[in-house]
C-alpha cells in the first residue's frame, strides 16, 4: 500500500486547552475536539500521517490555517472548507475559494469533496479523526505534519513542498513582522502576555486565560516571551504586573478567535498586532 495511505497514528493527549485557542478554567484538563467541543476557541486535534508524495496541483484546504498557507504562497486551492468558516478575513486578500456543499457536523464527506477533483488535502491543522483520515487517504495525498501540528514556518514549508512553491520571500515577510511586534513589546518591558479570554473584566472579576498548551502560546515563546497561563480563574488585577502585558480575545469577535485558534503565516502577525494594539503593560 502507498506510504502516503498508510496512516500512523492520530495525537492523543495533546492537552490542547484555553491555555490552546482553550480558555484555563475550571477543572483545567483537555479540551474535546473542536467538531464536537462547544468553546469557539478550542483548537483542533493535532494530526499525524506521512506526506511523502508531493507535488500536487489540486488542492483542497481542511483548516483555516491550511487556506492561509496556501494562499500566502500564491496557490488557488480548488476548494476550502474550515469550521470556522473561509469568508473574508483582514490577513487574506483573495476571495474565498469555494466550499463543498456539507451541512453534516465535522469535516466533509468524500461524496461531498469528490466533484472538486482533488489529489492532495492540506489538513496540517484541521480536527480530523483516525476514521475521516483513513477515508481522506484513500482518495487522495494528504499534506500534514508527521511530528504533530506545526508551528507557523514549518507549517508553510510543508505545504511550499507539497505543492513546489518557494516559501522564502513569505517566510521573510512573516519574519520581519513578527521581529518588529517584538522589538516594540521589548521596548515597553515586555516580558510575558496573559490573554484574557472574555469581553471585559474589572479588576476584581475571575478571569480565564489562554492555556500555555495552545499554539498561540507556543508561537508567543518562540517570540521570547512568557505566557501567563492558570487553571483556575483568577482576578483580573492578580495578572497585571509590571512586565506583563493584559491582552483581550473577545469569544464574539470572529476574525481575532480565528486567528488566535489558528495562528498561521499570515493570520499570526494580523493578531498578535491587534491583541497588544493601544496597550501598554502595568
Amino acid at each position: 500500500m502507498n506510504s502516503r495511505r498508510d496512516v500512523l497514528r492520530v495525537a492523543l493527549g495533546a492537552g490542547l486547552g484555553l491555555a490552546g485557542l482553550t480558555a484555563c478554567g475550571p477543572g483545567g484538563g483537555t479540551t474535546s475536539p473542536a467538531t464536537t467541543s462547544r468553546d469557539p476557541l478550542a483548537p483542533p486535534s493535532p494530526v499525524r500521517t506521512p506526506t511523502d508524495d508531493p507535488p500536487v496541483r489540486r488542492v483542497i484546504a481542511l483548516s483555516s490555517a491550511d487556506l492561509d498557507a496556501l494562499v500566502a504562497l500564491g496557490m488557488e486551492p480548488e476548494a476550502a472548507w474550515a469550521v470556522d468558516g473561509t469568508g473574508p478575513r483582514p490577513w487574506r486578500d483573495r476571495p474565498s475559494p469555494p466550499a463543498p456543499d456539507w451541512g453534516g457536523p465535522g469535516l466533509p464527506s468524500l461524496r461531498s469533496l469528490l466533484p472538486f477533483g482533488a489529489d492532495a488535502f492540506a489538513l496540517a491543522a484541521a480536527d480530523v479523526s483516525e476514521a475521516q483520515l483513513r477515508g481522506y487517504e484513500q482518495l487522495a495525498t494528504v499534506i500534514a505534519d508527521p511530528d504533530g501540528r506545526p508551528g507557523w514556518r514549518r507549517h508553510l514549508e510543508l505545504v511550499a513542498e507539497a505543492v513546489h512553491r518557494d516559501p522564502t520571500r513569505v517566510a521573510a515577510s512573516a519574519k520581519e513582522a513578527l521581529d518588529g511586534w517584538a522589538e516594540g513589546q521589548r521596548r515597553l518591558g515586555v516580558e510575558a502576555l496573559a490573554v484574557v479570554v472574555g469581553t471585559g473584566a474589572r479588576p476584581d472579576t475571575p478571569v480565564a486565560t489562554l492555556d500555555g498548551r495552545s499554539p498561540l502560546a507556543d508561537e508567543i515563546r518562540e517570540l521570547g516571551f512568557d505566557i501567563v497561563s492558570h487553571r483556575e480563574p483568577v482576578p483580573y488585577r492578580q495578572l497585571r504586573r509590571p512586565g506583563v502585558q493584559v491582552v483581550r480575545v473577545d469569544p464574539r469577535d470572529d476574525d481575532l478567535v480565528a486567528a488566535v485558534r489558528q495562528p498561521s503565516v499570515s493570520s499570526l502577525p494580523w493578531a498578535l498586532g491587534r491583541l497588544v494594539e493601544g496597550r501598554r503593560p502595568a
